[in-house]
């Protein structure tokens, strides 16, 4: 096992491009870290840039103590799976587990071992002698993964290896990849774009955009605490929603002018419907985290979990539902607020339909504040 380290790496490709702006971060030994960020975020590129596929263009990589800049891929000590399995279609099972240890010149007894042990592990051992046209999507990842674990290697790279896969499959092997971490203890990194692949496996979620890392935390810290507007848009399933408006003061009114949160909601009190005068508005409680002299445009951001229609802090207005979904162990309503278009869960026997009007009440101190800015840095 080792850890990896990042310093100040940075990737700009022939034509220009940067993919990869001044990465700085260390993975622990033993960690499992997970890239999540859309398509061209940069996070293949960086695990690439380990694997020794991709060059640095400045900034080093290592592993363990070791400067890895110019180290041949083979001479890395670490496996990659990838999305396309990429087995050996005229080898066996058998043959596809135990080509990297040939090429190691490993004992033959002992490659017969750990071919075994692998096999028993992924629940794969009546297959050894089959080849990868006689096998399933999933019976190929499990390959894949063994063919990697059999190495043994310092650390493990995953690059969106579930992505071919069903969504019944994947949930079936995101808790296999999660067990075999406990099981082996070793550094693995892996990227995906799907933000519940990051949640539900990375001890460490690392939250990519333009190639550069918008935050790297523990999954529920970013969930409950993004550090700006796209990382709390990324992450969570429906997003976090969102109202436009501007911040004066300690009172935030939307677009419409009028006043959406007032006195500290965990006071509970009562906000303005959305076809009536708004009262005096009474002042936000304060918090370190915003800045005291900030005014301007800004974003309200919540969680659809955050919203209820009995929750005991205010009432975002009426609404009307435009679409709810049954999921059957609950529903989720869609309506707009503001012109934004807005998520919340409900009761599966709610009983309400697309058309009803709904007064959604916010969870006390389930809300966030965000600069309409560039950044979108959270101010509360």
């Amino acid at each position: 096992m080792a850890t990896v380290t990042f310093r100040n790496v940075n990737k700009r490709y022939p034509n220009g491009f940067h993919a990869v702006h001044d990465l700085d971060l260390e993975i622990a030994d033993g960690e499992f870290v997970v890239l999540v960020g859309p398509s061209g975020c940069g996070k293949s590129t960086t695990l690439r840039m380990l694997a020794g596929l991709e060059e640095v263009t400045s900034g080093e990589i290592l592993i363990g103590d070791s400067v890895v800049n110019d180290v041949e891929p083979g001479n890395r000590d670490i496996a990659m799976v990838f999305q396309n399995y990429a087995l050996y279609p005229h080898m066996t099972v058998r043959q596809n587990l135990a080509f990297g240890l040939k090429m190691r010149r490993t004992p033959k007894a002992e490659i017969e071992r750990r071919v075994a042990d692998v096999a028993e592990t992924l629940g794969i051992s009546s297959m050894l002698d089959r080849r990868p046209r006689e096998l399933s999507g999933g019976q190929r990842q499990r390959v894949a993964l063994g063919r990697a674990i059999v190495r043994q290697p310092r650390a493990f790279l995953f690059d969106e290896p579930l992505s071919n896969l069903d969504a019944k499959l994947r949930v079936q092997m995101r808790a296999e990849i999660a067990a075999l971490h406990q099981r082996l203890q070793t550094t693995m990194v892996y990227v995906t774009h799907d933000q519940v692949e990051a949640m539900t496996l990375g001890q460490r979620i690392v939250v990519m955009d333009g190639g550069v890392v918008q935050q790297a935390d523990a999954p529920l810290a970013i969930y409950q605490n993004p550090a700006n507007r796209f990382v709390a848009g990324f992450i969570g399933s429906p997003p976090m929603n969102f109202v436009r408006g501007r911040l004066e003061g300690d009172v935030f009114q939307h677009v419409g002018g009028e006043v959406l949160l007032a006195n500290g909601d965990s006071a509970g009190g009562e906000l303005p419907p959305t076809d009536g005068g708004s009262p005096p508005p009474r002042q936000l409680p304060t918090r370190q985290e915003r800045p005291s002299a900030w005014s301007g445009p800004a974003w309200l951001g919540v969680r659809p979990e955050d919203l209820a229609l009995d929750a005991g802090g205010p009432v975002l207005g009426e609404v009307t539902l435009d679409v709810v979904e049954q999921m059957g162990h609950e529903s989720m309503g869609y309506f707009r607020l503001a012109g934004e278009r807005c998520a919340m869960r409900l009761p599966a026997d709610s009983g309400l339909a697309a058309g009803d009007h709904v007064r959604p009440r916010l969870r006390p101190g389930a809300w966030r504040l965000f600069a309409d800015d560039a950044e979108g840095k959270r101010l509360l």
